[in-house]
């Protein structure tokens, strides 16, 4: 069941790797100019960045058939869908903005209802291997777009963005049908007497909660500005083939699976805050070394330690935040991290764009393409002083409950 219920972050992960890795190289054939590059990637996300936290709390008041949150994935999925399949066959900068910015909206539509059914229907004491889970596929819809769609590109344009919209299209389906009656059953057994606090409750009463969005945002900053440049690096930075690059980033993407799986089992023991902290400091300055690289050895030496550690990063985050949620406010808290990460991937391509512009001189080697490095790894080491708001006393802490355990025992027992 745990497997059925992490499948559309695979896919999810596919579409928006495949979209913000190779639309810029589309981009690239219209303007040379990376801040321009970034700002498409980007700025056309700046106006959903109100939907997480509007489809959140809606979800969690939402009663249908269907349950809360599966209608907002059969909302979402067209959106994600259309935009995938059109965009290679689009032609001027206006038109993929505008695609980009249709995605976005499916994107956060679909995301917040259905990261909520992971605090619902997952106990607490499985939180990290649940997170473990969304880690490996997240891993292996980054590594299949990454590696694979690079090669595909070269065999039809289209073909890595219509087998993203496809795994879109399986993979809610059988969301719907493992889902959907287990959703309704264990909601309605899991469901508080008064309604959880809203989005702008939280917020306000909350300084752990508005730490987390922060520190949040700077991680997905990091990792959007890493996902929409990496690319680049490579081929205009090193003067590497694009084939040369998609080898170079399957290394990290394998390294990336084999953490996430063993980083969830290992956060149930030692605490998500204590791993967390040191996975930091190990990305943080991980990325920032980079910045000396220029030429292709080194960094295949180095870049798979960092991504181990970064996959720790990226796995984590969510499990953090369900520890934070209020009784029958899971949909609220899961807009908040929509909010968090839209926050970041609006900003992560146009500030690391505009960093390369800016900084080109002090990185002759690399063409520039070396300020990518720093401007992933500051944003990492400045989460470390707003990290420690989160931090709880381990391992005597209680967990805030998210719901009862005896509503979710068969997901437990499943997973």
């Amino acid at each position: 069941m745990l497997g059925a219920l992490a499948l559309p972050t695979f896919a999810l992960a596919l579409g928006i790797s495949v979209l913000t890795t190779y639309a810029p190289l589309l981009l690239g054939e219209a303007t040379s100019s990376a801040g321009a590059i970034g700002l498409a990637i980007g700025a056309e996300g700046a106006f959903a960045l109100f939907l997480p936290l509007v489809i959140g709390s809606l979800s969690d008041r939402t009663r249908t058939r269907l349950g809360r949150r599966i209608p907002y994935a059969l909302v979402g999925a067209p959106l994600l869908v259309a935009p995938l399949v059109i965009l290679p066959f689009a032609h001027g900068y206006a038109e993929t903005v505008a695609l980009v910015s249709l995605f976005f909206v499916g994107y956060f539509v679909y995301y917040p209802p259905y990261q909520a059914l992971f605090a619902e229907l997952v106990p607490s004491s499985h939180l990290g291997r649940a997170q473990g889970w969304q880690g490996v596929m997240r891993g292996l819809g980054l590594g299949a777009a990454l590696v694979g769609g690079g090669l595909l590109l070269t065999v039809w344009t289209p073909l890595p963005f219509v087998l993203a919209a496809g795994a879109v299209v399986l993979a809610t389906v059988v969301l719907v049908r493992e889902v959907r009656g287990r959703e309704r059953r264990l909601a309605v057994a899991a469901a508080p007497a008064v309604p959880g606090p809203g989005v702008f409750r939280l917020i306000r009463e909350r300084p752990d909660v508005r730490a987390f969005v922060a520190a949040n945002a700077l991680w997905e900053l990091s990792f959007m500005g890493l996902k929409t440049f990496i690319v680049l690096f490579v081929v205009k930075g090193l003067g590497e083939s694009v084939g040369t690059a998609t080898a170079v980033i399957g290394v990290v993407a394998g390294a990336y699976v084999v953490a996430s799986f063993g980083a969830g089992r290992l956060a149930d023991s030692v605490g998500l805050h204590r791993l967390m902290h040191a996975a930091l400091w190990i990305y943080g300055v991980g990325l920032l070394v980079g910045a000396g690289f220029s030429s292709l050895g080194p960094l295949l030496v180095g870049l798979p330690f960092v991504a181990l550690a970064g996959a720790v990063v990226m796995t984590l985050p969510y499990g953090m935040l369900v520890q934070l949620a209020p009784p029958g406010a899971e949909g609220a808290v899961s807009g908040l991290f929509g909010f968090s990460r839209a926050l970041g991937a609006v900003l992560g391509p146009i500030v690391v764009g505009v960093s390369i512009d800016v900084l080109q001189p002090l990185f002759p080697a690399t063409n520039g393409y070396g300020a990518m490095w720093v401007a992933i790894g500051v944003p990492i080491l400045l989460s470390l002083p707003v990290l420690a708001a989160l931090r709880r006393e381990e391992p005597d802490a209680e967990p805030v409950p998210v719901a009862p355990l005896a509503a979710r025992d068969e997901l437990a027992l499943a997973a």
